[in-house]
Protein backbone atom coordinates (compact mmCIF):
# COMPACT_ATOMS: atom_id res chain seq x y z
CA UNK A 1 0.00 0.00 0.00
CA UNK A 2 3.30 2.42 0.91
CA UNK A 3 4.75 1.53 -1.94
CA UNK A 4 1.50 2.28 -4.45
CA UNK A 5 1.11 5.60 -2.60
CA UNK A 6 4.92 6.30 -2.91
CA UNK A 7 4.65 5.73 -6.51
CA UNK A 8 1.44 7.92 -7.29
CA UNK A 9 3.03 10.59 -5.73
CA UNK A 10 6.05 10.57 -7.25
CA UNK A 11 3.81 11.41 -10.40
CA UNK A 12 2.06 14.40 -9.26
CA UNK A 13 3.30 17.71 -10.98
CA UNK A 14 2.86 21.05 -9.37
CA UNK A 15 1.45 23.38 -11.91
CA UNK A 16 1.53 27.12 -11.87
CA UNK A 17 -2.68 27.31 -12.77
CA UNK A 18 -4.47 29.72 -10.28
CA UNK A 19 -8.24 29.90 -9.79
CA UNK A 20 -8.07 33.90 -9.49
CA UNK A 21 -11.53 34.94 -7.11
CA UNK A 22 -13.69 37.07 -8.50
CA UNK A 23 -14.37 40.64 -7.74
CA UNK A 24 -15.19 40.79 -4.06
CA UNK A 25 -18.56 42.68 -4.96
CA UNK A 26 -21.40 40.69 -4.24
CA UNK A 27 -23.55 38.92 -7.45
CA UNK A 28 -26.66 40.90 -7.38
CA UNK A 29 -28.59 38.25 -9.86
CA UNK A 30 -30.25 35.83 -7.56
CA UNK A 31 -30.48 33.24 -10.21
CA UNK A 32 -28.79 32.03 -13.58
CA UNK A 33 -30.34 32.62 -16.66
CA UNK A 34 -34.01 31.08 -16.63
CA UNK A 35 -33.82 27.92 -17.80
CA UNK A 36 -35.77 27.38 -21.42
CA UNK A 37 -39.62 26.53 -21.22
CA UNK A 38 -40.09 23.16 -21.86
CA UNK A 39 -36.43 21.91 -22.37
CA UNK A 40 -35.23 18.63 -23.11
CA UNK A 41 -32.05 18.82 -22.15
CA UNK A 42 -30.67 19.58 -18.22
CA UNK A 43 -29.10 22.81 -17.41
CA UNK A 44 -26.17 23.25 -15.70
CA UNK A 45 -25.15 26.87 -13.37
CA UNK A 46 -22.73 28.18 -15.86
CA UNK A 47 -21.75 30.52 -12.26
CA UNK A 48 -19.06 31.13 -9.69
CA UNK A 49 -19.47 33.80 -6.98
CA UNK A 50 -17.05 35.93 -5.70
CA UNK A 51 -14.25 34.33 -3.67
CA UNK A 52 -12.06 35.85 -0.73
CA UNK A 53 -9.31 33.11 -1.56
CA UNK A 54 -6.93 31.91 -4.79
CA UNK A 55 -6.41 28.16 -5.55
CA UNK A 56 -3.95 26.75 -7.32
CA UNK A 57 -4.65 23.78 -9.24
CA UNK A 58 -2.52 20.35 -8.61
CA UNK A 59 -2.75 17.64 -10.59
CA UNK A 60 -2.30 13.74 -10.61
CA UNK A 61 -1.24 11.76 -14.02
CA UNK A 62 -1.23 7.64 -14.40
CA UNK A 63 -1.39 5.38 -16.60
CA UNK A 64 -1.15 1.53 -16.98
CA UNK A 65 -0.63 -0.67 -19.92
CA UNK A 66 -2.09 -4.43 -19.12
CA UNK A 67 -5.18 -6.32 -19.75
CA UNK A 68 -6.76 -4.07 -17.81
CA UNK A 69 -5.00 -0.40 -18.77
CA UNK A 70 -5.90 2.53 -17.24
CA UNK A 71 -5.67 6.25 -16.87
CA UNK A 72 -5.65 8.29 -14.12
CA UNK A 73 -6.00 12.13 -14.68
CA UNK A 74 -6.53 14.14 -11.50
CA UNK A 75 -6.63 17.82 -10.41
CA UNK A 76 -7.95 19.21 -7.37
CA UNK A 77 -7.26 22.49 -5.64
CA UNK A 78 -4.60 24.38 -3.01
CA UNK A 79 -5.05 27.23 -1.23
CA UNK A 80 -2.88 30.09 -2.30
CA UNK A 81 -0.91 32.47 -0.31
CA UNK A 82 -2.49 31.57 2.86
CA UNK A 83 -0.34 30.84 6.13
CA UNK A 84 -2.70 30.13 8.57
CA UNK A 85 -3.50 26.49 10.55
CA UNK A 86 -6.88 26.17 8.93
CA UNK A 87 -5.36 26.54 5.35
CA UNK A 88 -2.78 24.40 5.76
CA UNK A 89 -5.11 21.81 7.34
CA UNK A 90 -7.64 22.25 4.51
CA UNK A 91 -4.92 21.84 1.75
CA UNK A 92 -3.61 18.77 3.59
CA UNK A 93 -6.99 17.58 4.21
CA UNK A 94 -8.18 18.12 0.12
CA UNK A 95 -5.04 16.32 -1.20
CA UNK A 96 -5.57 13.21 1.27
CA UNK A 97 -9.12 13.29 -0.03
CA UNK A 98 -8.26 12.79 -3.31
CA UNK A 99 -5.13 10.76 -3.35
CA UNK A 100 -7.31 8.30 -1.66
CA UNK A 101 -9.70 7.90 -4.19
CA UNK A 102 -6.78 7.56 -6.51
CA UNK A 103 -5.45 4.80 -4.65
CA UNK A 104 -8.73 3.01 -4.21
CA UNK A 105 -9.44 2.99 -8.03
CA UNK A 106 -5.94 1.65 -8.33
CA UNK A 107 -6.31 -0.69 -5.92
CA UNK A 108 -9.46 -2.04 -7.72
CA UNK A 109 -7.92 -2.17 -11.00
CA UNK A 110 -5.10 -4.07 -9.91
CA UNK A 111 -7.36 -7.00 -8.08
CA UNK A 112 -9.20 -7.43 -11.53
CA UNK A 113 -6.25 -7.51 -13.31
CA UNK A 114 -4.81 -10.13 -10.93
CA UNK A 115 -8.38 -12.09 -11.53
CA UNK A 116 -7.97 -11.80 -15.29
CA UNK A 117 -4.54 -13.08 -15.06
CA UNK A 118 -5.64 -16.07 -12.87
CA UNK A 119 -7.94 -17.01 -15.78
CA UNK A 120 -5.82 -16.25 -18.63
CA UNK A 121 -8.51 -13.58 -20.21
CA UNK A 122 -7.43 -11.44 -22.91
CA UNK A 123 -6.69 -7.51 -22.41
CA UNK A 124 -10.16 -5.28 -21.81
CA UNK A 125 -10.90 -3.90 -25.24
CA UNK A 126 -11.31 -0.64 -23.21
CA UNK A 127 -8.83 1.97 -21.37
CA UNK A 128 -10.62 2.44 -17.88
CA UNK A 129 -10.01 5.23 -15.98
CA UNK A 130 -10.58 7.94 -13.46
CA UNK A 131 -10.69 11.60 -14.11
CA UNK A 132 -11.33 14.05 -11.09
CA UNK A 133 -12.18 17.87 -11.81
CA UNK A 134 -13.07 21.14 -9.36
CA UNK A 135 -14.99 24.02 -9.31
CA UNK A 136 -14.52 26.44 -6.65
CA UNK A 137 -17.83 28.43 -6.19
CA UNK A 138 -17.52 30.12 -3.86
CA UNK A 139 -14.96 30.89 -0.73
CA UNK A 140 -15.51 33.60 2.65
CA UNK A 141 -13.39 34.27 5.40
CA UNK A 142 -15.12 30.38 6.78
CA UNK A 143 -16.40 29.00 3.86
CA UNK A 144 -14.82 27.41 0.97
CA UNK A 145 -17.66 25.92 -1.24
CA UNK A 146 -16.16 23.15 -4.13
CA UNK A 147 -17.24 20.59 -6.11
CA UNK A 148 -15.50 17.70 -7.36
CA UNK A 149 -16.57 15.21 -10.07
CA UNK A 150 -15.65 11.88 -10.79
CA UNK A 151 -15.56 10.83 -14.15
CA UNK A 152 -14.99 6.90 -14.31
CA UNK A 153 -14.77 4.86 -17.28
CA UNK A 154 -15.45 0.87 -17.06
CA UNK A 155 -15.74 -2.33 -18.62
CA UNK A 156 -19.27 -2.91 -19.57
CA UNK A 157 -19.95 0.97 -19.47
CA UNK A 158 -20.84 2.61 -23.23
CA UNK A 159 -19.85 5.78 -21.55
CA UNK A 160 -17.98 7.66 -18.62
CA UNK A 161 -20.59 8.17 -15.60
CA UNK A 162 -19.93 11.51 -13.77
CA UNK A 163 -20.17 11.20 -9.72
CA UNK A 164 -19.93 13.84 -7.83
CA UNK A 165 -18.72 15.06 -4.51
CA UNK A 166 -19.80 18.29 -3.08
CA UNK A 167 -17.61 20.09 -0.03
CA UNK A 168 -18.41 22.76 1.69
CA UNK A 169 -16.02 23.66 3.76
CA UNK A 170 -15.59 25.29 7.85
CA UNK A 171 -12.21 27.17 8.09
CA UNK A 172 -13.16 27.72 11.46
CA UNK A 173 -14.65 23.78 12.33
CA UNK A 174 -11.06 22.70 10.28
CA UNK A 175 -14.13 19.75 8.56
CA UNK A 176 -16.78 19.49 6.01
CA UNK A 177 -19.78 20.56 6.75
CA UNK A 178 -22.51 17.95 7.46
CA UNK A 179 -26.36 18.10 6.11
CA UNK A 180 -27.51 18.45 10.03
CA UNK A 181 -24.98 21.14 10.54
CA UNK A 182 -26.55 23.50 8.37
CA UNK A 183 -30.47 22.36 8.27
CA UNK A 184 -33.07 21.37 10.63
CA UNK A 185 -35.91 19.20 10.30
CA UNK A 186 -37.87 18.73 7.26
CA UNK A 187 -34.61 20.39 4.89
CA UNK A 188 -35.22 17.30 2.33
CA UNK A 189 -39.04 18.21 2.03
CA UNK A 190 -38.33 21.73 0.83
CA UNK A 191 -35.41 20.43 -1.74
CA UNK A 192 -38.19 17.66 -2.95
CA UNK A 193 -40.67 20.27 -3.19
CA UNK A 194 -38.65 23.25 -5.27
CA UNK A 195 -36.93 20.34 -7.23
CA UNK A 196 -40.22 19.29 -8.82
CA UNK A 197 -41.58 22.65 -8.64
CA UNK A 198 -38.69 23.79 -11.03
CA UNK A 199 -38.82 20.48 -13.17
CA UNK A 200 -42.49 20.87 -13.80
CA UNK A 201 -42.16 24.65 -14.51
CA UNK A 202 -39.07 24.48 -16.91
CA UNK A 203 -38.67 20.98 -18.56
CA UNK A 204 -40.94 18.48 -20.57
CA UNK A 205 -41.36 15.56 -17.81
CA UNK A 206 -44.52 13.97 -16.39
CA UNK A 207 -44.12 13.26 -12.55
CA UNK A 208 -47.83 10.85 -13.11
CA UNK A 209 -46.22 8.86 -15.41
CA UNK A 210 -42.45 8.76 -14.80
CA UNK A 211 -41.67 6.58 -11.71
CA UNK A 212 -37.48 6.96 -12.23
CA UNK A 213 -38.34 10.95 -11.33
CA UNK A 214 -40.75 10.80 -9.01
CA UNK A 215 -38.55 8.84 -6.99
CA UNK A 216 -35.23 10.75 -7.66
CA UNK A 217 -37.20 14.08 -6.50
CA UNK A 218 -38.24 12.26 -3.17
CA UNK A 219 -37.45 13.32 0.36
CA UNK A 220 -34.48 11.16 0.61
CA UNK A 221 -31.32 11.58 1.43
CA UNK A 222 -29.80 9.53 -0.69
CA UNK A 223 -31.10 11.94 -3.43
CA UNK A 224 -29.81 15.21 -1.89
CA UNK A 225 -26.24 14.44 -0.88
CA UNK A 226 -24.63 16.95 -3.26
CA UNK A 227 -25.21 20.44 -2.00
CA UNK A 228 -22.88 23.56 -2.10
CA UNK A 229 -23.35 27.11 0.02
CA UNK A 230 -23.54 29.91 -2.32
CA UNK A 231 -24.72 33.39 -1.42
CA UNK A 232 -28.07 32.89 -3.68
CA UNK A 233 -29.40 29.96 -1.92
CA UNK A 234 -28.03 26.47 -1.90
CA UNK A 235 -26.99 25.18 -5.51
CA UNK A 236 -28.14 21.27 -5.48
CA UNK A 237 -26.56 18.83 -8.32
CA UNK A 238 -28.28 15.62 -9.60
CA UNK A 239 -26.04 12.15 -10.27
CA UNK A 240 -26.14 10.94 -13.47
CA UNK A 241 -29.55 8.69 -14.03
CA UNK A 242 -31.21 10.05 -11.00
CA UNK A 243 -33.95 11.06 -12.39
CA UNK A 244 -33.76 11.15 -16.22
CA UNK A 245 -31.64 9.00 -18.85
CA UNK A 246 -27.94 9.89 -19.27
CA UNK A 247 -29.23 11.93 -22.89
CA UNK A 248 -30.98 14.33 -20.47
CA UNK A 249 -27.74 15.15 -18.50
CA UNK A 250 -27.02 16.49 -14.49
CA UNK A 251 -29.17 18.88 -13.58
CA UNK A 252 -28.46 21.67 -11.31
CA UNK A 253 -30.51 24.12 -9.60
CA UNK A 254 -30.70 26.61 -7.02
CA UNK A 255 -32.71 27.01 -3.88
CA UNK A 256 -33.02 30.40 -3.11
CA UNK A 257 -32.97 31.47 0.84
CA UNK A 258 -36.53 32.59 0.51
CA UNK A 259 -37.68 28.89 0.69
CA UNK A 260 -35.09 28.10 3.04
CA UNK A 261 -35.54 30.25 6.14
CA UNK A 262 -37.77 27.94 7.97
CA UNK A 263 -34.81 24.94 7.58
CA UNK A 264 -31.51 26.57 7.79
CA UNK A 265 -29.48 27.14 10.79
CA UNK A 266 -28.36 30.58 10.08
CA UNK A 267 -25.69 30.09 13.13
CA UNK A 268 -24.06 27.78 10.56
CA UNK A 269 -24.16 30.26 7.70
CA UNK A 270 -21.95 33.32 8.64
CA UNK A 271 -21.08 34.97 5.05
CA UNK A 272 -20.87 38.13 3.96
CA UNK A 273 -23.77 40.87 4.40
CA UNK A 274 -25.38 40.25 1.23
CA UNK A 275 -25.78 36.78 1.96
CA UNK A 276 -26.80 37.16 5.59
CA UNK A 277 -29.71 39.82 4.33
CA UNK A 278 -30.88 36.85 2.08
CA UNK A 279 -31.91 34.77 5.12
CA UNK A 280 -33.99 37.42 6.42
Amino acid sequence: MFASLGLCLSCEKRQGTVVTPASPTASTTPLPSPTPKGSTQAQRIEKTWASKFRFSTQSIHKSHTGIRSYEISVEYPQLEGRRSRSALIFNRWIKGKVVGDVQRFKRLEQAAEIKDRRKKLKPVSITEGLEISFIVYYSDGRLISLRLTHSVMAVGQMHPVDYYETINYDLALRRSLRAQDVFGPRYLQVFSRYSRSHLKENYEMDFSKDELLREGTAAKSDNFPNWNIVPDGVLISFEDYQIAPHSFGQLELIVPYSELRAVVRKSALRFDSNTEQNLK
